[in-house]
């Protein structure tokens, strides 16, 4: 009994892994996106699925796999999907209200500058 606990613990503890691990690309790191007018932000995309930015007074939100994409909740509003297309970066982002049926307010290359969400850019 103790045995299957002790069993039940560690796959319970590797559910994080693998839910960050489970599309196309690694999401977790130090991103570059770019907001509507075009200027640079960062984003760090943490393993416990968690998201901060430095965009403006800085955002948090939390990021999960939908499909092929990652899709980036903050809690200002701002919803992003991050998504690769002929093997690049990109990211789509929906300001605060918007229809999400429609097109996004902004769609613009993404840059992925380090797996460590703590690294220096």
């Amino acid at each position: 009994m103790i045995r299957a606990f002790a069993v039940a613990l560690t796959l319970l503890a590797l559910l994080p892994a693998a839910a960050h691990a489970a599309g196309p690309f690694q999401p977790v790191g130090l991103w570059r996106f770019f907001h509507t007018d075009g200027k640079p932000f960062l984003a760090r995309l943490m393993p416990d699925q968690s998201a901060t930015t430095d965009f403006g007074q800085g955002e948090v939100g939390i990021w999960r796999w939908e499909g092929q994409r990652v899709r980036v909740y903050y809690t200002s509003g701002w919803d992003d999907v991050l998504y690769q297309k002929d093997g690049v970066f990109h990211k789509a982002g929906w300001a605060p209200g918007a229809d999400h049926c429609g097109p996004p307010s902004n769609d613009a290359v993404a840059e992925h500058v380090s797996d460590d969400p703590a690294a220096k850019p």
